[in-house]
């Protein structure tokens, strides 16, 4: 746990240097001019016109003028900071448009312990963590692991209840997968949650049973996740907010200014998310989409009100749904099988699985009806191409309004055909492009094959549809990338092996971008406000190490976030100016 403390310290520093500059612009006029102007490095608009300026103008919270050094130089008053980008680029700051900054909060800092591959690399390393949690934790107190992935961490597999009571004897364990689709507890992690082998399934989720009928310790989706973990409720709500704002110290470091929220629990989390949202040094604008039960689906309150403009830093727009679960589980819903090897096997898959649904069509179909009458914009997770025609089929017979922008999440398996259809129904995509740097090799070798495996997250079927796909990075399953997601769409090489999946489905990187800024603010509403430098919209700003128009797309990586502004006040990076 002391490593999972010092990265919790170091993120609170973050988010403390953070308030530190944010004085340095956005609060307000100091005088006749603008205060800030950025000159020095070319200016990425992302914008209609000519691609780049020389230099950009911040009065206040919003972005008073684009254009040549000469042009926005006049602006400059006895009280403004011009800082001196020195080469570097400046860009409209990211938006990640499916994000969970509360589950960031919560299973990547304390009392949470990090065990994503990206922190331990293998599967000594998470059994060397759980030993030491169980030996540094009082008897009695729960532990909760997140992240293990047995298709990353080499020679670890799924737990089993009676393996956990073997490594922690006297303490409730909860071990969370790095896709957030199941999670595995000892005994006493399920009889502190109230379950038994009795206890029926909750909606769309399940509490796996052997064939003697008793829990084997694996539970699967969201549902079944929450109430397994309702024990360590206390614990992670008593530091909700210095969690948060970890987690938006985290996006914040990472080049992003908006975020959404795609798991939210308005009766747990409303009440933090807010008093976050009212604080001056707030580092990040959070959109919210609350996690669509039939109760919900059923509540005559549950409708949409008016919408909250950017300059509110928190606000629910909209409803989540599941279709399907996680191609790492081998939950999702497709028209085509998994492989039939020992990968596929050590997952409990049967030859030429196929998956299935989380809910029923008729299920989908009645939620994504209620919450659609209800003016919700829906976001619909899915990744299997069986289950897309589900969500499709629901929309289309729900007669969704374009307006409100439905949406379809991660859809790794998206077909050609599919995209055209989404197109047509007004149906918007956010894709989970990051499988491909970290997973292509298991895709292609270990899961579905080259024919399947390499056309994963065909990113240019969708832009050849005509749709305003964007990237993101899922809350804890990657860490929070932007850069990272463009340089996969661009190059779509996998991590592993370094070849390169599926060349064709390769985009360029002014489109890449687009998909990371406008694209993104454009699914969640704001597109008018932020998303891209112009005039008039807030100073949402990311200031890059390169110009990534500007380099070879094999360096795209290792292009650095050096500042980041939230409405012209500065989050995230040194001092500039």
């Amino acid at each position: 746990m002391t490593t999972s403390r010092r990265r919790f310290m170091a993120g609170m520093a973050a988010a403390a240097a953070g308030t530190a500059v944010g004085g340095l612009a956005g609060c307000g006029s100091r005088g006749p001019g603008a205060d800030t102007i950025f000159i020095g490095g070319p200016v990425v608009t992302v914008a209609p016109g000519p691609p780049e300026a020389e230099a950009l103008a911040v009065t206040g919270a919003r972005i008073s003028k684009v254009g040549t050094a000469d042009e926005v130089l006049r602006l400059r008053g006895s009280g403004t900071t011009v800082v001196d980008l020195r080469g570097r680029a400046l860009l409209p700051a990211f938006v990640e448009p499916h994000g969970h900054p509360f589950e960031m909060g919560t299973t990547l800092a304390p009392p949470a312990i990090d065990v994503r591959p990206f922190t331990v690399s293998t599967a000594s390393g998470v059994f060397e963590k759980l030993t030491e949690a169980a030996a540094d934790t009082p008897k009695g107190q729960p532990i909760l692991l997140n992240g293990v992935d047995p298709l990353l961490q080499t020679g670890l597999g799924s737990f089993t209840r009676t393996e956990l009571d073997r490594l922690a004897p006297h303490n409730p364990v909860v071990i969370i997968t790095n896709s957030g689709h199941a999670g595995y507890g000892n005994t006493a992690a399920f009889a502190a949650a109230g379950i038994t082998k009795t206890t029926p399934n909750p909606p769309g989720a399940q509490y796996l049973h052997g064939p003697d009928g008793q829990l084997t310790g694996e539970v699967r989706e969201t549902a079944a996740l929450m109430a397994l973990t309702a024990p360590f409720s206390g614990a992670i709500m008593a530091n909700a907010g210095d969690n948060l704002r970890w987690a938006y110290a985290q996006l914040a470091r990472a080049g992003i200014a908006t975020a959404t929220e795609h798991s939210y629990d308005a009766r747990a989390q409303s009440e933090v998310f807010s008093k976050l949202a009212q604080q001056a040094d707030c580092a990040v604008r959070v959109r919210a989409y609350e996690i669509g039960t039939p109760e919900l689906a059923d509540d005559s309150s549950n409708v949409r009100g008016k919408r909250a403009g950017a300059d509110v830093l928190f606000d629910k727009i909209g409803m989540k749904i599941w279709a399907d679960g996680s191609p790492w589980q081998g939950n999702i819903f497709t028209t085509f099988p998994y492989l039939n090897n020992a990968t596929t096997a050590g997952m409990g898959l049967g030859r030429d699985h196929r998956g299935g649904m989380n809910y029923t069509p008729e299920q989908i179909q009645q939620l994504a009806t209620a919450f659609i009458d209800q003016r919700w914009q829906v976001s619909c997770h899915v990744q299997g191409d069986a289950a897309i025609d589900v969500v499709l089929d629901a929309y289309e017979q729900a007669q969704v309004p374009p307006a409100l922008r439905p949406r379809l999440e991660h859809v790794g398996a998206m077909r050609p055909d599919q995209f055209a259809r989404a197109a047509h129904l007004g149906v918007t995509p956010s894709l989970f492009i990051e499988h491909i740097y970290f997973w292509g090799d298991v895709l292609v070798d270990k899961l579905f094959g080259p024919d399947h495996g390499a056309h994963w997250m065909s990113a240019r079927s969708a832009l050849d549809a005509g749709l305003r796909l964007s990237f993101h990075n899922d809350g804890t399953v990657t860490p929070p990338d932007p850069i990272g997601n463009i340089a996969t769409a661009v190059n779509r090489i996998a991590k592993g092996s370094g070849r390169v999946l599926a060349p064709e489905q390769r985009i360029g990187v002014d489109a890449a971008l687009r998909a990371q800024t406008i694209n993104a603010a454009w699914q969640l509403r704001l597109d008018t406000e932020i998303g891209s430098l112009e005039p008039g919209k807030y100073a949402d700003l990311v200031v890059l190490s390169r110009n990534p128009r500007r380099i070879p797309p094999a360096d795209l990586r290792d292009v650095a976030v050096e500042a980041t502004y939230l409405m012209g006040r500065q989050t995230y990076g040194k001092v500039l100016g």
